[in-house]
C-alpha cells in the first residue's frame, strides 16, 4: 500500500466525515482467513478479471479525507512551513543577489528564482493518513480463473475508484482515472460488491469486451509508462458469493459518476472506460448518465 493525500487535501470543500477508525486504512482479508464484521469499519468485496495473456492490473482505491483529517494536515503544513520559511527566504535572496550580480558585471543570468515563500506554494509531503491504496493481487480472499475474488475492511467514507497499478510489483498510482471515473460510499458494519474491475495495456486491442472500444491506441500512447485502460461492472444480481460469506449481508455498490480531478503522483492519466447507466463521455465531458448532467469532480462528490 502506499500514501498519497496531496491531490485530496489541495482542494477545499471536502463533505464532513466521521474520523478515522483505529487501525491500519485497508485490511485485505485472506484466503481461509475468518471473516468478522466490525461495527467500525467498512468491506468492499471486488472482482479482478484477468484472463489469460492480459497483464495483472491492480485496481487503486481513495477515500475523501474526513474534516478531521483536513485539519490535522492544515496543522502539519503550516508548523512545517513555519520551521521552513526562514531558509526558503534566505535561497531566494541569495538568487536574486546573484542575478544583480551577473546583471552588474554585464552577464546573463541563467539560474533559477525561488518563489516568494508561501503556504499555498510551499512543497509539503505529508506523512499522515494513508488513504490511497491499491487491492494487491497477491492477496485474494478466493482463488480464481479468470476472476480472483478480493474481500478488504477499511475505513469507512467516501471513495473513488482513482486509477490501477501493476500487480505482483511496485505498488503505485501507475495510471490515474483523473479524466472521469465512479465513486461509491463504503458505510460502516456494511459490506458492499464492487462488481468486476477490468484493466489491459491501452496500446494493443484487448481481448476484454469490456475495454475493446478504447484501446488499441498504439505505442505512443504510453506516458512513457504503460497506459492502462480500465472499468468495472457493477454486480449482477443473482451473482454467488462464496461459502465463506454465507450468512454476512452483502449488498450492490451505487456507483455514481465522478468528473474530472487532479493527480500530480501519476505515472499516466486516462479515464475509466464507459460503464453502462452510470458513466459516459460527451467529447471531454464526463457525464453522469443517471441525471443526464456533467459529473462533479472527485474532491468533492457533492
Amino acid at each position: 500500500m502506499f500514501a498519497l493525500l496531496a491531490a485530496a487535501l489541495a482542494m477545499a470543500g471536502l463533505p464532513a466525515q466521521a474520523p478515522a477508525a483505529a487501525g491500519p486504512e485497508i485490511v485485505q482479508i485472506r484466503e481461509g482467513a475468518p471473516v468478522t464484521i466490525r461495527p467500525d469499519r467498512a468491506y468492499f468485496i471486488i472482482r479482478v478479471h484477468k484472463p489469460k495473456g492480459v497483464p495483472t492490473f491492480e485496481p487503486v482505491m481513495m477515500r475523501i479525507p474526513s474534516a478531521a483529517e483536513m485539519e490535522d494536515y492544515r496543522a502539519a503544513k503550516a508548523k512545517a512551513f513555519a520551521e521552513a520559511e526562514p531558509k526558503l527566504k534566505a535561497e531566494r535572496e541569495r538568487a536574486l543577489a546573484r542575478k544583480s550580480q551577473a546583471e552588474a558585471a554585464g552577464k546573463t543570468f541563467n539560474g533559477d528564482i525561488p518563489p516568494v515563500p508561501s503556504l499555498e506554494t510551499f512543497n509539503f509531503v505529508y506523512a499522515g493518513t494513508l488513504n490511497v491504496n491499491a487491492v494487491a493481487n497477491n492477496w485474494p480472499f478466493v482463488k480464481g480463473q479468470p476472476d480472483n475474488l478480493f474481500l478488504v475492511e477499511t475505513v469507512p467514507g467516501d471513495f473513488v475508484l482513482y486509477g490501477a497499478s501493476w500487480g505482483m510489483g511496485w505498488q503505485g498510482l501507475h495510471v490515474c482515472f483523473c479524466l472521469g471515473t465512479v465513486g461509491f460510499t463504503a458505510p460502516a458494519g456494511q459490506v458492499i460488491d464492487l462488481g468486476t474491475f477490468y484493466a489491459d495495456a491501452a496500446k494493443s486491442k484487448s481481448s476484454v469486451p469490456e475495454l475493446a472500444a478504447e484501446t488499441g491506441f498504439g505505442p505512443s500512447s504510453d506516458t512513457p509508462n504503460v497506459l492502462i485502460a480500465g472499468t468495472v461492472r457493477p454486480v449482477v444480481p443473482g451473482t454467488a458469493l462464496p461459502p465463506a460469506l454465507a450468512g454476512v449481508k452483502v449488498v450492490p455498490a451505487e456507483y455514481r459518476a465522478v468528473g474530472k480531478f487532479f493527480n500530480p503522483n501519476a505515472g499516466g492519466v486516462n479515464r475509466l472506460v464507459p460503464v453502462p447507466g452510470i458513466l459516459a463521455y460527451d467529447r471531454g465531458k464526463v457525464i453522469d448518465v443517471r441525471s443526464g448532467r456533467e459529473a462533479a469532480g472527485a474532491y468533492p462528490f457533492r
